[in-house]
Order: C-alpha cells, then structure tokens, then sequence
C-alpha cells in the first residue's frame, strides 16, 4: 500500500507529491512540472525519496478534446517505456461529469482504472476485456443522454455503475483524514507495483485540479 500526499501552494495548487509506504517511510517525490511552463500541461517528474530523478510522465499532445490521450511513463536512462496509460472519455462521462478511464498495460496483461466522485473509493483497478456489445453500460448510456443533469440525479447514476469486468484488484481512496490517497493492490503484480500506483494517484488528482480546482 502507498499513501500520497498532497503539498500545496496558498491557493490550493499542488506543487509536489509525497508518496510513502502505510509505515510512513518516503519512497518518491513527484513533481507536476508541466503546470508551471508558459504554456501549462501534465507532465510530471519521479523523483526517488532524496530527490533524485527516477523517470517522467509524458502528456498526451495539446487536443481540442477535453482529456484523453496517452501518458507515456519512462525511467530515467532507458528509452523504453515502463507504461503507457491511456486516458478515454466517452461523450456519456461529460455529460454526467464523470472521472477518466484509464487503460494500461501492465506485464503483459491489459487493465482498466475506473473512478467514482462519491465515496472513499475513488478508483477501482479491474483486470479488462472489452464490454461486449449490448451491455448493461450500452444500454444506460441510450438512457440517460436526455436526462435534466441535477447533482441528486448524477449520483443516482453513478451508483449504477456496473462492474463488467468482475471483482476489483486494486483500489485508490481518499480517506476522510490522514493522507490524501491511499492506493493498493491485491496480489500480484500490483501488490509492490508501487510507481505504477503512484501515476495512476497523480494523474486523476491532476485532471481534478484541472476540473474542479481542488
């Protein structure tokens, strides 16, 4: 498990993370320098607990879209990528302000990061496979284009979010006191999958400072 936490300026902006392990002992420090070039993006620093540089997030090029795109994760000295995690929205999440999936692959295996504004879960980790066509998701997504987009009712509709891709095994939450986020995983490989938690925690808490300004 991994606890992050939040260093801000004044007014509220986030300048650097503080990643520990649950006995509270530093294991990365990272830094959103993107956000502060004259022309402002996501992309982050990783940096080791004595501040040494250990890789970077790369953003996905400037788009009209609103979100999206491939966050590329290096480590410092190698070209390879470590992951590429892949931001999606579909038309269906705008509407009802809902957080990005994020797709990634990981050992070989393909994942899927799921988020939920309400309640201490804030991200759910399923192994993925593509929902088949005419699912539940379709069928809620026909439905609810028209609807009045009060707060009561989007979180009405966030709690019939369906789980198509069976139990989670890994979450992030945001505990009511103590560290901002905590984030684990059940089992391997995400049980000491430590970085990869690490981006997963910073870019959904950097596009909600985007959105939302908190």
């Amino acid at each position: 498990m991994i606890q992050v936490y939040k260093e801000t300026f004044s007014e509220r902006q986030v300048y650097r993370y503080r990643v520990t392990d649950e006995e509270d002992r530093p294991l990365y420090l990272v830094e959103p320098t993107g956000l502060f070039l004259p022309n402002p993006t996501r992309q982050v620093t990783l940096l080791d607990a004595a501040g040494l540089p250990v890789g970077r997030i790369e953003p996905p090029e400037f788009s009209r879209w609103p979100g999206g795109g491939d966050y590329t994760v290096t480590l410092e000295g190698q070209e390879t990528p470590l992951v590429v995690i892949t931001e999606q929205w579909e038309m269906v999440d705008l509407l009802l302000l809902r957080l990005p999936r994020y797709l990634f692959q990981w050992e070989g295996n393909p994942y899927i990061a799921r988020g939920n504004r309400f309640g201490e879960r804030f991200y759910e980790i399923f192994a993925y496979s593509p929902e088949p066509e005419g699912s539940v998701s379709e069928d809620i997504r026909t439905e609810i284009l028209p609807i009045d987009l009060d707060s009561a009712r989007l979180e009405e509709e966030a709690e019939r979010e369906v789980r198509p891709w069976g139990d989670p095994i890994g979450v992030i939450r945001r505990p009511p006191r103590g560290p901002h986020y905590l984030a684990e995983g059940w089992g391997p490989p995400f049980q000491e999958a430590t970085l990869l938690l690490t981006v997963l925690v910073v870019l959904a808490d950097l596009h909600l400072q985007e959105t939302e300004g908190v």
